[in-house]
């Protein structure tokens, strides 16, 4: 590093999507900033998350697609295979191409950075790389990993977490996913779709991100086309000679390995927050304003997975540049208004917009509905399956939120992430042309059947 000093406006802890979006902002303000840094080079979106994850998601889908070939005509689909290992290869080679982005960035940054565990000695003291830094306020952003429920710790060779599964030559053969959160969803299905034999297992009978009941059953019911899928159940482990033996009451499955997706935990252990007196969750997270994303009264702020809140990337590049500009400008920039967008790459996609379980917990909302059944493009493109659930206030016909499992459901809910930023009505959504024949049809269905419930009302 090429500073002399160890006295700094603001440091950073962490290079991931938080940590990173925070040294941008950052450095509007002030080149008195350090970056420490620990671990691998990359983020966890690039390295092991929303890049390699939808490279693997779109093989899978890719080799899907031969199954409706023979209905549209088309002949030796039976002659398509996948191969795992080509594959699995593949989806590496497009990973490092963005991790490479990302190694060229922290390169030019080096100026700013050192690489070494943090460790907090006083609020505004961290130690790092054999030395201590002084700071004014300093930004948490150390990112998460997987969480490996106890039962299954013992059989740490057969176990796959994200972090592990795009180094891996093959996929077994028979495999278990444990959690049915977005990334469980996603993997499972992917596997699936790619030939493996998958239990899907989860603790609860709601699944992914959604809340509505019928968008729950929809998923479900796609999900289980590919794959055996047990709910609201937590079977026990058992290694066995043909491999681990999981077991229910009622069920029972032999598996050569198990997939863990039962949530990632924040890197926050190394920091030596108690030392410091926070108050701290079971997961080790301080409480923390989610505002201003500053820890109780401290000059210490959180960002992205560290917080253990939502893990999608455009939240923490929003949390990451509030938290560093609430460090240097004490608490002044709030979150924007944009309603919440949740997608998993599921098929067909799932989708979240705004805050659906608030806003069925109020009488004054009405729902509109649309099935795909029979929607026109879904149609004729043999994806005609799942279901639009939308809802809007009943004075004023305010659009509020929507669940939606259906083809296109990430564009479809953009479409309508647009309509909630902009405080739109279903009325001014519908002048919205909508082209025919066209998978937004499907949309404009529901949103009429929300207005045609508001006006009968």
């Amino acid at each position: 590093m090429a500073r002399t000093y160890h006295e700094f406006d603001l440091i950073i802890i962490g290079a991931g999507t938080a940590g990173l979006s925070a040294l941008k902002e950052a450095k509007k303000y002030t080149d008195n900033v350090l970056l420490i840094h620990d671990g691998s080079i990359g983020t966890t979106c690039a390295r092991v998350g929303c890049m390699p994850s939808k490279s693997l998601i779109h093989a899978a889908k890719l080799y899907d697609t031969h199954k409706k070939m023979p209905d549209a005509g088309i002949v030796g689909s039976e002659l398509i295979k996948p191969d795992l290992p080509k594959i699995l290869k593949s989806v590496r080679e497009k990973r490092d191409h963005f991790v490479s982005y990302i190694k060229e960035e922290m390169e030019s940054l080096q100026d700013y950075m050192v690489q070494g565990t943090a460790r907090y000695e006083t609020p505004t003291t961290i130690r790092a790389d054999g030395r201590l830094f002084h700071t004014k306020s300093s930004v948490i952003a150390t990112g998460s990993s997987p969480f490996i429920p106890k039962k299954y710790e013992e059989f740490e060779s057969q176990l796959i977490t994200s972090d592990t599964l795009f180094e891996r030559r093959d996929l077994p053969n028979r495999l278990a996913v444990v959690g049915m959160g977005a990334i469980g969803l996603e993997m499972a299905q992917a596997f699936a779709m790619l030939g493996v034999d998958v239990t899907a297992i989860n603790r609860s009978k709601k699944v992914g991100v959604v809340s509505d009941a019928k968008i729950n059953n929809t998923i479900i019911e796609a999900l289980a086309e590919d794959m055996k899928i047990w709910l609201n159940t937590d079977p026990d482990v058992k290694q066995t000679p043909e491999g681990l033996l999981l077991r229910t009451k009622t069920q029972e499955a032999t598996v050569d390995a198990i997939f863990v997706a039962a949530g990632r935990k924040p890197s926050l252990s190394k920091l030596g927050l108690k030392r410091l007196g926070l108050n701290t969750n079971g997961n080790g997270v301080p409480s923390f304003n989610r505002y201003s994303m500053q820890v109780q009264g401290y000059p210490i702020y959180i960002a992205g997975d560290a917080t253990d809140e939502r893990a999608v990337l455009h939240e923490a590049v929003n949390e990451g540049e509030r938290a560093a500009y609430n460090a240097l400008h004490s608490g002044n920039k709030h979150a924007p208004h944009h309603g919440g967008l949740q997608i998993i790459f599921t098929k067909p996609v799932t989708a979240v917009v705004g805050d659906t379980e608030y806003a069925m917990r109020h009488d004054d909302i009405v729902i509109g509905e649309a099935d795909f059944e029979d929607q026109g493009r879904a149609k004729i493109e043999g994806e005609n399956f799942g279901k639009i659930r939308l809802f809007a206030d009943r004075n004023g016909g305010y659009l509020r939120g929507a669940e939606i499992m259906a083809p296109a459901a990430e564009h479809l809910a953009h479409f309508l992430s647009l309509g909630l930023v902009q405080h739109l009505t279903l009325k001014q959504i519908l002048k919205t042309p909508f082209y025919h024949p066209s998978l937004e049809e499907g949309l404009k269905s529901a949103l009429e059947n929300a207005l045609e419930k508001i006006e009968e009302g």
